[in-house]
C-alpha cells in the first residue's frame, strides 16, 4: 500500500464515517468503532494544525535568529573598530578585548632571503650548472654546445 498524504487519509475516513452514519440502523453492532473513529479524526486534525503552527513558528524563529546574528556581528564589528580607534592598533590594551595587537617590525624572513648567495664569477640570477650522475668530489668543465656550421650562401660576404 503506497503512502497516503494526511489529507487523503482524513478524506477517506470522513467518507467512511458518512457512509456508516447513513446506514446507522443496519450497522448498530459497529457504532462504537464509528464513534471512536470520529474522535480519532478530530484529534488528527487538531494535531495536524498544531504541527503546522509549530513548523511555522520554527521557520519564523530561524529567520529571527539569523537576523539577530547578522545585526550582532555588525554591532560587534563596530565595537571592535571603535576600540581600535580609541587605543590604536598597536596598544597592548587591545588584548583585553580579544583583539590582535599590531607589532611593526616583526616580519618573518621572506623566502628570497633564505636562498644562498651566488658564487663569485657567476652573474646574479644564473643558476648553477645541473648536476649529472657523477660524484661530487670531481670537477669537470661544463659541457658547452658546439655552434652549428653556417650554411654557405652564393653571395660573397663583405668583411667590413
Amino acid at each position: 500500500m503506497p503512502n497516503q498524504s494526511f489529507a487523503d487519509v482524513i478524506t477517506d475516513w470522513e467518507k467512511l464515517l458518512a457512509t456508516v452514519t447513513a446506514n446507522k440502523d443496519d450497522l448498530q453492532f459497529i457504532d462504537s468503532y464509528r464513534q471512536q473513529l470520529e474522535v480519532e479524526v478530530a484529534g488528527a486534525r487538531e494535531a495536524n494544525m498544531r504541527q503546522s503552527a509549530a513548523q511555522a513558528q520554527a521557520s519564523q524563529a530561524t529567520r529571527d535568529l539569523e537576523g539577530f546574528m547578522q545585526r550582532g556581528r555588525t554591532l560587534a564589528d563596530h565595537l571592535r573598530f571603535g576600540i581600535k580607534t580609541k587605543y590604536g592598533k598597536s596598544n597592548e590594551k587591545l588584548k583585553e578585548f580579544g583583539l590582535k595587537v599590531f607589532r611593526p617590525g616583526s616580519r618573518k624572513k621572506s623566502a628570497t632571503a633564505a636562498k644562498p648567495q651566488p658564487q663569485a664569477g657567476q652573474p646574479q640570477g644564473a643558476s648553477p650548472p645541473p648536476q649529472t650522475g657523477q660524484s661530487q668530489g670531481t670537477s669537470h668543465p661544463p659541457v658547452t654546445a658546439k655552434a652549428a656550421p653556417q650554411e654557405a650562401t652564393s653571395e660573397t660576404q663583405n668583411p667590413s
